[in-house]
């Protein structure tokens, strides 16, 4: 991978399935729909719970018929990664929220009627240490040992962790498969029709613009949205330049 994109953020609040970030400039949160990035510790790389084991080590492997190996037969995924991303260790997520409000919540603003100059003139404070961007993101999943998983990781990102954007060849590898676009349309309290376009305009534009990658989600979508057209069609809509 290229060199580390730099820090857009810090988490300030971390669940199992999405993470707040106050943004490193005020009002310059992520663009909505994009991916971003929590590296993993050195521990928690080194954690045993690694998606995947060493199979030269698996005493088992033989004598149980590589089930890991039979189950990716099975599902006859074209997609389905075998080989290392060359991602590092890292929690993914998609940009879905941003907000800029003052830092002490109890206290509301008053508007100024001055322009943005003005203000920065006269009222320094507003920027120094009144107001503050937030971002939220939902997790789409992980990479440990160079593979990426897209399912949730067993521990959310820890607090004060620095938040980067994915770089393009980032963007591409995180989006080879295509179970991010479940957890993306399942995910509650968001506009997940507007979510999922971005996301995928996003990806797409990581590609230079790749038709094949647009079918692939086409077709994605249209069978986790069978029963619900119109959703499948709003979403469409918004992915067509």
């Amino acid at each position: 991978m290229a060199d580390e994109p730099e820090i857009i953020g810090e988490v300030t609040e971390s669940s199992t399935t999405e993470f707040v970030s106050e943004s490193r400039e005020l009002h310059s949160p992520p663009p909505f729909g994009s991916f971003v990035k929590v590296h993993l510790s050195a521990v928690e790389s080194a954690s045993p719970a690694s998606p995947r084991a060493d199979e030269d080590e698996d005493p088992f492997l033989h004598t149980a018929g590589s089930f890991s190996a039979g189950l990716r037969s099975a599902v006859n995924d074209e997609a389905v990664d075998t080989a290392p991303s060359g991602l590092s260790p890292a929690t993914y997520a998609v940009v879905y929220q941003a907000t800029t409000a003052p830092v002490d919540t109890g206290r509301r603003l008053r508007a100024y009627w001055k322009d943005e100059e003005q203000l920065k003139e006269e009222q320094p404070e507003l920027s120094e240490w009144m107001l503050v961007t937030n971002f939220r993101a939902i997790i789409i999943g992980y990479c440990l040992n160079g593979y990426m998983c897209q399912y949730l990781p067993p521990q959310p990102p820890k607090l004060l962790t620095p938040v980067r954007q994915c770089a393009p060849d980032e963007i591409i590898a995180i989006t080879l498969r295509m179970d991010f676009l479940r957890t993306l349309a399942n995910f509650r309290n968001t506009p997940s029709e507007e979510v999922v376009a971005a996301c995928i305009r996003e990806a797409n534009a990581a590609r230079g613009g790749d038709f094949e990658f647009l079918v692939a989600a086409g077709k994605e979508l249209a069978s986790l949205l069978k029963d619900d057209y119109d959703r499948l069609q709003a979403i469409m809509r918004r992915v067509a330049p």
